[in-house]
């Protein structure tokens, strides 16, 4: 034999190697995929659409009648109006009275309004605002989202409830502002019955939204009670409200659906939607190249990491602790290789756009659940805190004074002492000298630093919210004194 024919077949052998190779190692991934999903339901996992999608509510009991037109009629100008939506800090541990103060500015001091043009402007949307009131009543909200679309479903609705919630919000302010509690606390209550409403939609997104509004609650919750004449049968309707609130079990929900949709659309996108749904950069080959090297790799590691996290919330939802599950889900992050020991994610682009890095399209979307997962640990404490400092202000109405322990709150307040999920041990609280309190959760760090509202040292950020998951304690704000908000606007932040 030739050496150029012993070359040419030696050439033959390397390509047919390279094409050869990546082809088995295909195959071998798909096969161990589809193992994977079937382990998966013999341990009775739902990986059917039928099986992680909402019953449909009876239209009697579907609140989306009510609100539809309001929706629709709704104007969007609170956006620009500069209003704040959460607790506005002036200091670590203090909040500035919004509802007190001669006029209103945004979290930088900028955007002033009278009290009166803001007025004007909420009259504009009254009779919308007024038509949510029937969701008090009609608590279950039902969009008919068509979940078979998977991640493509349009979910517009969120942003108008959000919008909805944000006009809900400063109403409250301008009520509390002009001596009427009654009418903010109901504000508050329909705040929270669209909250609860959304309760069973099955996406992260919409579960995440619930998590916002209930932080926009939390603020106006907060107003409230800085007011000085709110009757108890009031209060004690909000505390219910927010006590009727679930967060970690509709996250697990919307897991099992976000599982099934990306596992869906991965099978929709082999078999012809690649570059539809994806929106590649590069050529023809590029298709080749997911379908043959990565998508199935990113399926497997992807399932897997889902599972980690649904397991993780369901430790969640029957823990009294969350330091538990963060380090169930480091440790399995770290064996699947998604993390280092550090805590240091190996994944390098978590931008979800899909349009350059198409290798780790369902890992990513995995791993971001995770953020969500301890977005919803983070509400879930805040709404123990909201609940408590509820029953504190109703004890101080009808004693004339603050509780020295929380126990004194049990069982004419609360039904037992409040757990601080953040690490299993009761909720902190201690009254102060000065004739206040200081109530706080220990933070995500899961250590008791004695109620300190500052950042963790070396880090900085331009805003005091204090719910920051680098807080070394979650303090309950307490007013700011009128120097400390003078202080604060004349030296906002940038």
């Amino acid at each position: 034999m030739s050496r150029r024919w012993k070359i040419l077949i030696a050439v033959g052998i390397v390509l047919g190697m390279a094409i050869l190779v990546p082809v088995i190692h295909h195959y071998q991934l798909r096969a161990a995929t589809e193992a994977y999903i079937a382990q998966l339901k013999a341990q009775g996992e739902p990986m059917e659409l039928a099986e992680v999608i909402p019953p449909p509510v009876p239209p009697e009991q579907n609140g989306v009648p009510f609100i539809t037109n309001a929706l629709a009629h709704l104007e969007d100008d609170i956006a620009t109006t500069g209003v704040p939506f959460v607790v506005q800090m002036a200091i670590p541990g203090k909040a500035i009275v919004e509802s007190q103060q001669p006029d209103i500015r945004s979290s930088t001091g900028t955007n002033k309004w009278t009290w009166e043009e803001f007025g004007v402007e909420l009259a504009g949307n009254q009779n919308e605002l007024n038509s949510f009131q029937s969701l008090i009543d009609h608590p279950l909200l039902d969009f008919n989202l068509d979940y078979s679309q998977g991640w493509s479903m349009p979910i517009p609705h969120l942003g108008k409830l959000r919008l909805a919630v944000q006009w809900l919000s400063a109403a409250t302010l301008y009520d509390l502002h002009h001596g009427n509690p009654p009418g903010a606390c109901t504000n508050v209550q329909i705040i929270l019955a669209i909250i609860k409403g959304e309760t069973d939609e099955r996406t992260t997104v919409s579960q995440l939204v619930r998590v916002a509004l209930a932080s926009i609650s939390a603020g106006d919750t907060w107003e409230i009670l800085q007011y000085p004449n709110v009757s108890d049968n009031a209060l004690a309707r909000l505390q219910q409200d927010w006590d009727s609130l679930r967060f970690l079990a509709p996250s697990e929900r919307a897991l099992l659906w976000e599982r099934v949709a990306a596992v869906m659309i991965f099978d929709k996108t082999r078999r012809s939607d690649f570059r539809r749904i994806f929106r590649p950069t590069r050529g023809k080959w590029v298709e080749t190249e997911w379908d043959l090297l990565w998508s199935y790799e990113d399926e497997l590691c992807g399932l897997r990491a889902y599972q980690v996290v649904i397991e993780a919330t369901r430790m969640a939802e029957t823990n009294e602790s969350f330091q538990p599950v963060l380090s169930f889900v480091h440790s399995n992050f770290v064996r699947l290789g998604l993390e280092e020991e550090n805590g240091k994610t190996q994944l390098t682009n978590f931008d979800l756009s899909l349009n350059e890095e198409t290798r780790v399209i369902f890992t990513r979307g995995a791993y971001a659940s995770f953020a969500a997962l301890r977005r919803t640990a983070t509400i879930k404490t805040l709404q123990t805190i909201v609940i408590t400092a509820i029953a504190l202000k109703r004890y101080e109405l009808r004693y004339h004074h603050w509780p020295n322990t929380l126990d004194e709150l049990v069982p004419e307040f609360l039904k037992s002492i409040p757990t601080d999920y953040m690490d299993g041990q009761p909720l902190r609280y201690r009254r102060n000298a000065d004739g206040t309190f200081l109530l706080y959760s220990v933070g995500e760090n899961g250590k008791d630093d004695g109620g300190n509202p500052a950042l963790e040292q070396g880090l900085e950020s331009s805003g005091n919210y204090w719910l920051n998951p680098h807080a070394l304690d979650w303090v309950w704000p307490q007013p700011a004194t009128p120097e400390e908000v003078q202080n604060y606007y004349a030296h906002p932040p940038k």
